[in-house]
Parts: structure tokens; sequence; C-alpha cells
């Protein structure tokens, strides 16, 4: 996902259309956080453990991409 402002892979475009208040973009923001925390938990401890740097740094990778994703949401230009 190409993290931009505008646009259908934009994760603003969830509060574009279903018109979410504060407290929605918070609780979304929060799962996508730990759904972050999970797949680096799962699929980065497993590149640590089989000594595998390429599942650990995509993981990684993910791990930032959601966060990001997650604070784009949260921090959405329609504030009340």
């Amino acid at each position: 996902m190409i993290l931009t402002r505008a646009g259908i892979g934009s994760p603003l475009f969830l509060v574009e259309v279903f018109n979410l208040n504060a407290e929605q973009r918070k609780y979304i923001a929060e799962i996508v956080k730990i759904v972050a925390i999970a797949q680096f938990g799962l699929i980065g401890y497993t590149g640590l453990v089989e000594r595998n740097p390429l599942l650990l740094v995509g993981s990684a990778l993910i791990f930032l991409n959601l966060v990001a994703c997650g604070l784009m949401i949260l921090n959405g230009d329609h504030d009340e």
C-alpha cells in the first residue's frame, strides 16, 4: 500500500467514506496497532528463531507500514 493522503489506496479512505468520528478512528487505529504487533511477534520471532533475516526485516517493514496507517487514520483531517 502506498501511503498517500488521497485516493482509494489511502487509509484515510475509511475516514472519508464512512464519515468516522474521533472515537471510531481511535478504535480502528488501536486495532491496526494490535494487528501490527501480532504479525511482528509471529513473523518476526519466526525469522529470529530460524535465523532468517529476510523474514525479520520484512516483518519489521510490515510493522512500520501498519503503524503508519494507524497514525494516518488516527490523525485524519476530519476533526470535529
